[in-house]
């Protein structure tokens, strides 16, 4: 879903290139160094994505469009393979990843503007789809919020 406006003013755009550090932050793409139980160490939540379909291990150490475009190579039709095991997967890189950086995680939950995620291209917004993250980082976004708010 695209939001009307302007990222960081009226939305955060979950993006690579993002006006906001906060989206830019958020976004597969972004290096951020993170263990996942089970399965091992990744520069990015992008390269995580596409070794769960591909277990090719150069994409452990992968960012942005050199992980999507090497994971792309290796996995033909991968979209079709996108199920809740799959999707539980990267929720949890996804909450690891939150907890990897307090002062990002901070900066998180203390923000209020809606998440989205799109590309942007020429001035034109095109809808990168995957509700399911973004609705999974709205809610861990609440909890957080719950949780720091309970402690006042």
């Amino acid at each position: 879903m695209i939001i009307k406006g302007k990222d960081g003013v009226t939305h955060i755009n979950i993006y690579s290139q993002a006006e906001t550090e906060l989206g830019i932050w958020l976004s597969n793409f972004t290096y951020s160094p993170i263990t996942i139980p089970n399965d091992g160490e990744f520069n990015s939540i992008e390269g995580y994505w596409y070794w769960l379909f591909s277990k090719d291990d150069r994409l452990r150490s992968l960012v942005g469009f050199a992980a999507k475009s090497l994971g792309r190579s290796l996995v033909v039709g991968y979209e079709k393979n996108v199920d809740e095991d799959f999707k539980n997967k990267i929720r949890l890189a996804i909450d690891i990843k939150l907890k990897s950086n307090k002062e990002k995680m901070k900066e998180f939950y203390e923000s209020s503007l809606p998440f989205c995620h799109y590309y942007s291209y020429d001035g034109k917004k095109k809808d990168a789809r995957y509700e399911w993250i973004i609705e999974h980082i709205e809610d861990r976004r609440s909890l957080l919020k719950k949780h720091f708010n309970n402690e006042k």
